[in-house]
């Protein structure tokens, strides 16, 4: 089952399947209720790395409110041909960019 898809900024169809779902919500509650912030991390964000050696993509947009406070949200993304899917995702306070590539930032 797919709790959504979502158009990337790298024009990529990215689904969130309902077992990567339950996945982060357990390892991750706080994401509870942040579907539409993981829309708009997709669709709209700050920052977009790719690692080569783990083959993923990490899409990164900055929330002044989260139930955490003002973080990023980090979704890694896999990417195959012109779909993808969503592998997990979490917030964050600090961006780690060791070897990661730098491939789309906002303006």
């Amino acid at each position: 089952m797919i709790i959504f898809e979502a158009l990337s900024k790298l024009e990529k169809k990215i689904r969130l399947t309902a077992f990567q779902w339950a996945h982060m919500r357990f390892k991750h509650p706080e994401l509870s209720s942040q579907e539409n912030k993981m829309i708009e991390t997709l669709k709209n964000p700050d920052l977009i790395y790719h690692s080569p050696q783990e083959e993923n993509f990490q899409y990164l947009k900055l929330f002044g409110q989260t139930p955490l406070g003002e973080k990023y949200l980090l979704l890694i993304v896999k990417h195959l041909n012109g779909e993808g899917f969503i592998i997990t995702g979490f917030f964050v306070s600090k961006i780690k960019t060791k070897d990661k590539v730098l491939i789309w930032k906002r303006k």
